[in-house]
């Protein structure tokens, strides 16, 4: 026995210390490293910069031996060129699709980091709720065996001692709950960082991000750098040297070789070929044009579009904000302090006497749910906050 309670002390600093705390910063951090989809969208910045080089990409020669007199065979080499500014263009177009593929990765890097963030706040939120529960829990069991040994002594009827078990048993449950969705947590936490040893979060605290917001109104401009606004906007700009690609497609190319068409003792200067390529069948022109013309338009609608969605959700996120930071105030103020007052009092008038088992858990239920209420708020408080700062681009 003294054995396996020596071992047992041993193991507690063990497992102290398998258990890894992280900021919210910490695991931010180790999040974006780790993300195959942050991996993925630089893979994608990489690519598009590869593709510039191919702006000025000729068309292959064409070498060429044939006999122009019957007499002997020569060899000829022609090649062709689009109009210089389709180069131009071309270069033009593919840089802008780097950008594109940037703007793609700050998309991806705001998605992460709300996601980690969110999770995160969820992970202290259980804990708090863990911890608050347990608190409870552990005090609704003591009242639970006391009311069995004053009901086994005839001091309590049957319906306080069942009403006292009923009310410790939906206690315990939340209890359970709390403790498994604080593993699914702080499991996800472990999963999204990399991290072999279970980790555990800074205690839940308010928020103190400055955000002054006194009335809910259009604003279009809270959600200009939205990374997913901006990415549509970029798609406007793709759109325009798409266009202005197309357009200079219908200019006319060039040739130029040196083939001998005569016989051996013809000038040198005399086996340079020149030619111009016309774009005659212009309907092929036309209709890549028009494309692309409306291919910029829908980037424009779509543009519009997802303004008018961020705009509405930065509504309901403000609208949030200001809901939650008038409740927390009063609970900060007024409301836990008033908690406190109902759970001191009604424990003191239960043990003299003036109240019977079932006004006492009804007056701790109802005070210890004030609690609960205030965690719940506090951690809705902190997610407006992020869903703000998600929206503006500013996580």
């Amino acid at each position: 026995m003294k054995l396996k309670l020596f071992i047992l002390l041993l193991a507690i600093p063990f497992f102290s210390l398998a258990q890894k705390q992280l900021t919210e910063n910490e695991a931010l951090s180790l999040a974006l490293k780790n993300s195959p989809l942050v991996n993925a969208s630089s893979l994608s910045v990489a690519q598009s910069k590869q593709l510039q080089k191919t702006a000025f990409n000729l068309s292959n020669p064409e070498i060429m031996m044939e006999s122009p007199t019957g007499e002997f065979q020569t060899v000829g080499v022609l090649q062709s060129f689009s109009f210089p500014t389709v180069y131009l263009k071309q270069g033009q177009l593919l840089k802008q699709q780097t950008v594109l593929s940037q703007v793609g990765q700050k998309i991806t890097e705001n998605d992460i980091k709300y996601q980690i963030k969110a999770l995160y706040l969820a992970a202290q939120y259980f804990d708090a709720l863990y911890n608050q529960l347990q608190i409870q829990d552990s005090i609704y069991a003591e009242i639970k065996k006391s009311a069995q040994r004053q009901y086994d002594a005839g001091q309590i009827d049957f319906l306080e001692k069942t009403f006292a078990d009923a009310q410790y048993g939906e206690i315990h449950n939340q209890f359970v709950q709390a403790k498994t969705d604080l593993q699914v947590t702080q499991t996800q936490l472990q999963t999204y960082t990399g991290l072999k040893e279970p980790i555990i979060t800074t205690p839940l605290q308010k928020n103190a991000a400055a955000i002054t917001i006194s009335v809910i109104k259009q604003d279009t401009g809270a959600v200009v750098n939205n990374p997913t606004l901006l990415y549509f906007k970029q798609q406007q700009v793709v759109g325009k040297k798409s266009l202005s690609l197309e357009r200079n497609r219908f200019l006319p190319g060039f040739t130029f070789g040196y083939l001998n068409q005569g016989a051996k003792s013809t000038p040198s200067d005399l086996k340079i070929r020149a030619g111009i390529n016309i774009p005659l069948w212009f309907w092929q022109y036309t209709g890549s044009i028009n494309a692309a013309k409306t291919g910029l338009k829908i980037a424009e609608q779509k543009a519009i579009a997802q303004q008018q969605v961020l705009s509405t959700e930065m509504q309901k996120a403000q609208g949030d904000y200001l809901k939650y930071y008038q409740s927390l105030t009063y609970y900060e103020t007024i409301g836990l302090k008033q908690t406190d007052d109902i759970i001191s009092s009604s424990k003191r008038f239960f043990e003299s006497g003036q109240k019977d088992y079932i006004s006492y858990l009804r007056n701790m239920n109802d005070a210890y749910a004030l609690k609960v209420k205030y965690t719940e708020i506090l951690k809705n408080y902190n997610q407006s906050i992020i869903n703000i700062n998600y929206l503006s681009g500013s996580l």
